[in-house]
């Protein structure tokens, strides 16, 4: 009998169960999620420096916005920028979410990975499709103090170098004196040469110097160095956003090498090749 009772309690345990998981699921959406990956454009920097966090998702679904997508949070690092930018093509939708950060403190910091829940278009179940973890090391500033022992040899040499500059004074002193009491004849000073000025170096020739590394080595390190000089070129301060940069400038051939900078830094991997020649070609043409 009481196994009995037992078994009636199970039975009506995995029935409710089974009646709260299409209730739990009822507010997901359905979604093919073929791509999910998080990075950071720089994983080793010091206190006050700026950096990137990107999130990028691909779904099969055209779709506007994906207010499914929950970030990491950034805990002490100070948030300057947040900017979600979502791409239509015939492959279906890509999300990026770009986090512009600065980090207050020294020591090593992990994002936890970012996040969906959606009903997976394959299986058809409630699913949580999630990123990778990014890790991020801030080197704090080093103190450095004088060894033991070291501080009564330094008075030491302090005294010997002093007295030698103070030698060396008073005999310079005394050869002004000398070579004044012997001149009988006035001295005509050379006449000044004209110093060969040198053009100041202009945002134009920073972008031409570092499109010139990135494209005989299109690497990540020269892609960061020819957005930036872009950037630079536009007037936005350290750490903008694109948005900010769109904002100060108005040239077009220069708003089109900072579009196709961002796509390539931040856009998906399998466009980078596409997005590179893109870039390259925007920012020759802007150069003229």
């Amino acid at each position: 009998m009481a196994r009995a009772r037992r078994g009636v309690a199970l039975a009506l345990v995995a029935a409710a169960l089974a009646l709260g998981a299409p209730a739990a699921a009822q507010g997901l959406r359905t979604l093919q999620v073929d791509a999910f990956g998080m990075h950071a454009d720089r994983t080793h920097l010091r206190i006050g420096e700026v950096f990137h966090l990107a999130i990028h998702v691909h779904v099969h679904e055209r779709v506007t916005a994906l207010d499914e997508l929950v970030v990491p949070n950034v805990g002490t690092m100070q948030l300057e920028g947040d900017e979600r930018r979502v791409t239509g093509s015939p492959t279906g939708t890509d999300v990026v979410e770009t986090l512009t950060l600065e980090p207050a403190a020294g020591g090593t910091y992990t994002f936890n990975a970012a996040y969906l829940d959606a009903i997976d278009a394959r299986t058809g179940k409630p699913t949580r499709f999630s990123a990778e973890p990014v890790r991020v090391v801030v080197d704090s500033p080093v103190p450095s103090y004088p060894r033991p022992g070291t501080l009564s040899r330094f008075a030491r040499e302090t005294v010997v170098v002093g007295a030698g500059v103070v030698t060396v004074v008073i005999v310079g002193i005394a050869l002004y004196r000398m070579r004044r009491r012997r001149a009988t004849a006035p001295v005509f000073a050379a006449p000044p040469v004209a110093a060969r000025l040198v053009p100041p170096r202009t945002p134009r020739d920073e972008v031409a110097d570092t499109l010139r590394v990135y494209r005989s080595a299109p690497a990540n390190g020269s892609l960061v160095r020819l957005r930036g000089a872009l950037f630079a070129a536009a007037g936005a301060q350290p750490g903008a956003t694109l948005r900010d940069a769109l904002g100060v400038t108005r040239d077009l051939p220069l708003r089109t090498a900072l579009g196709a900078a961002e796509r390539t830094a931040f856009g998906p991997a399998y466009l980078r090749d596409a997005s590179s020649v893109e870039l390259i070609d925007a920012t020759q043409a802007w150069l003229g």
